[in-house]
């Protein structure tokens, strides 16, 4: 978790940017879409699975923490935070 910690703090400030920008709050910033929506609930500073409501164990963190930073360094973080607004805002509608 040490390692993911400034990622999540960068994070935190794109997002908290986001939502000034556009005046709409942000709980939840997806880090995995694949099987399951895995999320940063920046409210709790926590780790959480989406569809099952639950926060992950350190150890379940430990075996995603690769796959979240590899998320991060490719800007699929940014990516979706970006596709969040486009539903949530309607950017892009006429």
């Amino acid at each position: 978790m040490e390692k993911l910690k400034p990622h999540l703090e960068d994070i935190n400030r794109k997002a908290s940017y986001a939502e000034e920008l556009y005046g709409v709050r942000i709980r939840y910033v997806p880090l995995i879409t694949e099987e399951r929506t895995i999320v940063f609930d920046r409210q709790s500073w926590k780790i959480k699975v989406l569809e099952e409501g639950r926060y992950l164990s350190t150890d379940e963190i430990e075996k995603l923490e690769e796959k979240i930073l590899e998320n991060i360094k490719k800007g699929l973080v940014e990516l979706y935070l970006t596709l969040t607004f486009g539903e949530d805002v309607g950017l892009g509608e006429g």
